[in-house]
């Protein structure tokens, strides 16, 4: 046979190799995907709403992001669905001894036999608390139990802040306590946030000598107590004196004002059960019930029964014991590195997944839809090459949610995106135009008003393909964030060729420049203003940027003065000092009450609800009033959104500009393994008639956007469309 049909039988060979192979593969890949989906819900409901002790005691030392992150290893590497359930029996059944599994009809883990007693513990949630420490407006609980996040939110002040006598230091002391309460009480002794030991009291009027030892290198004592923001009546007291190795000092000649910052103090938490966060509770029975896969099902009591020690049925498995609830290196929230790993990249994915439909206001999915989801950005992780393709597919599944509340930020992504070429764009309907030139330099090569083309010879609506996952929410503010401050940014100093089409002559052109500059409000419509000072317009309109300037006595005489009109710049946010010094009390007249704030109450994946939080607003004075008017853009959002409801549906100015961002309500954190945040929606917000507030936004009572002549003339369509009105009212 010669050499030219020995090479085509090989590649011949080779060719039915490869096309047997990629069936197989695909195969292989559908498998483990099934896998992953099924532990990501299973993991997530436990998580979430399993309410034994262990679940609970699993949110330390990342616990949780240990076990997601273990259990994505083993969902890989498991090859049959039947050793699949029997891992998963392992993973979860320490830590919830009542889960049941069955495989293909037949029970792998029944039910234990019950054991009744004297309470019952259940989940409840207001959002979900995601132990950020950034929000007080998401609560999770468990009834008759304290949660171990509760600590975070105790209410510190000093008891005892003395000077040590000369001397006295290593030696025991006492201090004689006076307290009165109506029930028992626990006070937990920490110190340098490590558990110490316990100081018991109980119900009554009474004293209790508290003994210890000053520390042998401490000149300084300092004894903290920490108290929840809802106590029972309890007073705590001491007697004045403080008995150091048999002398008596008393306290008040010791104390001192401040203590050095390296004096670790002694702490007294005061340990109380979460207080119910609303009346509906699981009771016992109530069963969340899970179809995994097409042959696995899985159920667990959303109640059990427990004393105050434990809950029932008992683990076989402590806490240390457990194996599952560690692997990841230390510190891993910080390690940016850690992202490297492709099983914590699936796990990050999960995590976000799980925290989003459970709790996401705005999720845009059903079950089903949601399972494909998780399938589709899973499947696409394990096809990416490496951690830029991972950030792509996260803002990818980011966009997908559509919250302009949702922000993210990667640490392996810092500086690869924070300068932009020095020119402000404006998008116009069909493009993005120079709207404004940062760099004198360039004012001979490009004008205003030149259309944007090409970026580094990608024509834009390529680019665009890609850059508009670096926004999400409406769409008309992913290309303000995604687009008018997106497509020019890059590394500092980074090189970028630039193509534009002139706004004259119609040629193309280009040039090449240096990302050096950044936008001082970025996302704003502050930022590309010719003016934002505020000023008199005319005789009788006054102008003031809220987004930028703080209240000033002139707008004050000026809100109490019905000659004047105001208009208001809110195409930013507001400025800390209006809300501080309540301006909208200042502009109405009449007590307004919102119900347009709606909190989540969630007791398990299928049983949530809405429920309104209502917030009023006393005017500050019944004086008459100047004529107001608000200019509003897509990058008008949140708290600004919350004031223009009032001005809208309370009758108290005028709109004008475009609908605004549609993005309202407290936001969540959400906290990852690798250096990751993320943030989103975690209230619901409607417009005050009940309207769709989500994405639509405000709606203008005057609808105005600027034309390609106004750029090019540097004329603000909002101010001339405010001062029309104002002349017509005239």
């Amino acid at each position: 046979m010669c050499k030219a049909n020995i090479f085509k039988v090989l590649a011949y060979s080779l060719l039915q190799l490869l096309l047997l192979g990629v069936p197989t593969f695909a195969q292989n890949r559908d498998k483990e995907l099934d896998r992953l989906v099924a532990f990501a819900r299973l993991a997530g409901d436990i998580q979430y709403f399993s309410p034994t002790d262990m679940v609970d005691s699993m949110i330390l030392h990342s616990g949780w992001e240990n076990i997601i992150w273990n259990g994505v290893r083993m969902s890989r590497i498991t090859t049959n669905e039947k050793d699949f359930v029997d891992s998963l029996v392992q993973y979860f059944r320490p830590i919830d001894p009542s889960l049941q599994l069955t495989y293909a009809g037949n029970k792998r883990i029944g039910a234990p036999p019950r054991e009744e007693k004297e309470l019952t513990v259940a989940r409840q949630h207001i959002g979900l608390q995601l132990y950020s420490g950034s929000t007080g407006s998401f609560k999770s609980i468990r009834t008759n139990r304290r949660s171990l996040i509760s600590d975070s939110d105790l209410n510190y002040f000093d008891f005892v802040r003395i000077k040590v006598p000369q001397a006295e230091a290593g030696k025991p002391f006492e201090i004689k306590l006076t307290y009165r309460s109506e029930q028992d009480r626990l006070i937990k002794k920490y110190l340098a946030n490590k558990f110490v030991s316990d100081i018991s009291l109980k119900a009554s009027d009474s004293t209790y000598i508290y003994r210890d030892t000053i520390a042998k290198d401490s000149g300084f004592l300092v004894v903290k107590i920490g108290f929840p923001g809802h106590i029972d009546p309890f007073s705590l007291s001491h007697d004045g004196s403080i008995n150091i190795d048999g002398k008596k000092y008393p306290i008040k000649d010791l104390t001192v004002a401040e203590v050095p910052n390296s004096i670790k103090a002694l702490e007294w938490r005061i340990i109380e059960n979460d207080e119910k966060l609303f009346e509906e509770a699981n009771v016992i029975g109530d069963t969340l019930r899970l179809q995994l896969t097409d042959r696995i099902s899985a159920e667990f009591p959303l109640a059990v029964y427990a004393t105050k020690e434990h809950t029932y049925p008992l683990t076989t498995v402590s806490t240390k014991a457990y194996p599952y609830n560690k692997g990841l290196p230390p510190r891993v929230y910080f390690n940016a590195d850690a992202q490297k790993d492709l099983n914590l990249r699936l796990a990050n994915i999960i995590l976000i997944w799980n925290v989003f439909r459970i709790s996401f206001v705005y999720n845009p999915f059903d079950e089903e839809s949601e399972t494909a989801f998780l399938r589709r950005t899973l499947n696409e992780v394990l096809n990416g090459k490496d951690v830029d393709d991972y950030d792509l597919t996260l803002r990818k599944m980011l966009h997908a949610y559509k919250d302009a509340h949702i922000f993210y930020h990667n640490q392996l992504q810092d500086g690869k995106y924070e300068f932009s070429a020095p020119i402000t764009l404006i998008y116009l309907k069909d493009g993005f135009y120079i709207k404004r030139l940062h760099d004198d330099s360039l004012k001979s090569k490009l004008k205003v008003g030149d259309k944007l083309t090409a970026i580094d010879g990608e024509p834009v609506e390529e680019r665009w393909k890609k850059q508009q996952y670096f926004g999400t929410g409406s769409e008309a503010n992913i290309i303000n964030r995604a687009g008018v401050f997106g497509l020019l940014y890059g590394a500092s100093d980074s090189n970028v060729e630039l193509s534009f089409r002139d706004v004259d002559t119609k040629a193309d052109k280009k040039i090449t420049t240096v990302r050096s500059f950044k936008h001082p409000k970025k996302h704003m419509y502050t930022s590309f203003l010719e003016r934002s000072d505020n000023r008199m317009l005319n005789d009788s309109t006054y102008y003031f940027n809220l987004s930028d300037s703080n209240l000033t006595d002139t707008l004050l005489k000026f809100i109490d003065d019905p000659t004047k009109h105001i208009i208001f710049e809110i195409r930013g946010y507001l400025t800390l000092d209006s809300e501080q010094k309540e301006l909208l009390s200042k502009l109405i007249t009449d007590t307004v009450v919102q119900h347009n704030m709606l909190g989540y109450h969630i007791l398990s994946p299928s049983n949530k609800k809405f429920v309104s939080r209502p917030q009023s607003v006393v005017p500050d004075n019944k004086n008459p009033k100047a004529k107001f008017y608000f200019l509003m853009a897509e990058s008008t959002q949140s708290a600004p959104e919350t004031f223009l409801d009032v001005i809208k549906y309370w009758k108290i100015g005028t709109l004008i500009g475009k609908h605004t961002a549609g993005a309202n309500g407290n936001i969540n954190y959400q906290y990852l393994p690798g250096g990751i945040m993320v943030t989103f929606s975690g209230i619901k917000v409607v417009n005050s008639d009940g309207t769709k507030h989500h994405l639509d936004g405000i709606t203008p009572d005057y609808e105005v956007d600027y034309t390609l002549d106004d750029v090019i003339q540097k004329r603000d369509p909002f101010i001339e469309k405010a001062l029309e009105i104002i002349s017509k009212s005239n």
